[in-house]
C-alpha cells in the first residue's frame, strides 16, 4: 500500500489522524474448504500475482466486510475499486 499525505480530523472531543490509503493488490475473501477460493489463489499464485488473503470464518469483523461485498466467496476487491465474486464464472461458498 501507498500513503499519500494525512490530515487531522476532529470529531466530538476525540482527534485522530486520517491516512489516505492507495491499495495496491487485490484482496480475496475466502473460507477455509471453499475449492473455488483454492482454485483461484491457485491460478493467482501461476501467474504470479499478489494477493492479500482474508479468511472470513476467522473472524466477525472479517466476515462483515465480506458481506458488505456480496454472499459468495471468493470474493476478489480489486485495487481500482471493482469487485467480482466466484471464480471463472462458478459460484463459490455462500456466506451471507
Amino acid at each position: 500500500m501507498t500513503g499519500k499525505p494525512s490530515s487531522n480530523v476532529s470529531k466530538g472531543s476525540s482527534t485522530f489522524t486520517e491516512i489516505n490509503v492507495t491499495r495496491t493488490i487485490p484482496i480475496i475473501y475466502t473460507i477455509h474448504g471453499c475449492d473455488a477460493c483454492v482454485k483461484l489463489m491457485k491460478k493467482l499464485d501461476a501467474e504470479g500475482v499478489r494477493y492479500e488473503e482474508r479468511r472470513a470464518e476467522l473472524s466477525q469483523e472479517v466476515m462483515d466486510e465480506a458481506r458488505s461485498y456480496g454472499n459468495v466467496v471468493p470474493i476478489i476487491r480489486w485495487p481500482d475499486g471493482r469487485v467480482e465474486e466466484g471464480f471463472e464464472g462458478g459460484i463459490g461458498c455462500y456466506i451471507g
